[in-house]
């Protein structure tokens, strides 16, 4: 598997930026984690869920719901390390790129996750620009990309960076 980077920076002007990550709608109401896997990999939401299907044991039909530990299992076909959930209290506790779990229904354990990236802003030096890709299909366009989290607390995250490669290109 050749080597996995996350970019650090993103490209950006003093009132504009670009996501460093091509966005991928979900095509249903569940497949928020796919969606998610596609943007940060660079695949298309079906080669995601056939990489799941045939490497991570995700059922070919539902009904299923991915935990820490399938989204794990499925990252990591993707070359990426996942951590488990973390509680967030602020948006500074949140790794530089995460699943953030957001509209959490506590009485069924169940959420949507959305892909959040920190990086150093292209236009000026120190600066940084965190935002969040939503895949939502339901998502107006204006509202794919989320730059506010003011009302983070309490929202959970997984961390995610690149598997590190041993010399010689093997894992």
């Amino acid at each position: 598997m050749p080597a996995i980077t996350i970019p650090t920076t993103v490209e950006s002007t003093p009132t504009t930026f670009t996501p460093a990550f091509q966005f991928v709608a979900q095509t249903n109401d569940f497949d928020d984690v796919f969606a998610c896997a596609a943007m940060l990999s660079g695949k298309t939401i079906e080669e995601v869920r056939e990489i799941a299907i045939a490497k991570a044991k995700h059922p070919a039909r539902g009904p299923f719901c991915m935990g820490e530990t399938h989204i794990a299992a499925l990252l990591a076909q993707l070359g990426f390390v996942a951590t488990v959930y973390k509680e967030i209290d602020r948006v500074a506790d949140i790794p530089d790129v995460a699943f953030l779990m957001v509209d959490y229904v506590p009485d069924m354990d169940v959420g949507r996750h959305i892909l959040f990236h920190r990086a150093k802003a292209s236009h000026a030096s120190g600066t940084t620009l965190e935002y969040a890709l939503d895949p939502a299909p339901w998502a107006r366009p204006a509202d794919r990309v989320r730059t506010n989290f003011k009302n983070i607390a309490g929202h959970w995250a997984i961390g995610i960076h690149a598997m590190q490669t041993k010399a010689g290109g093997g894992k």
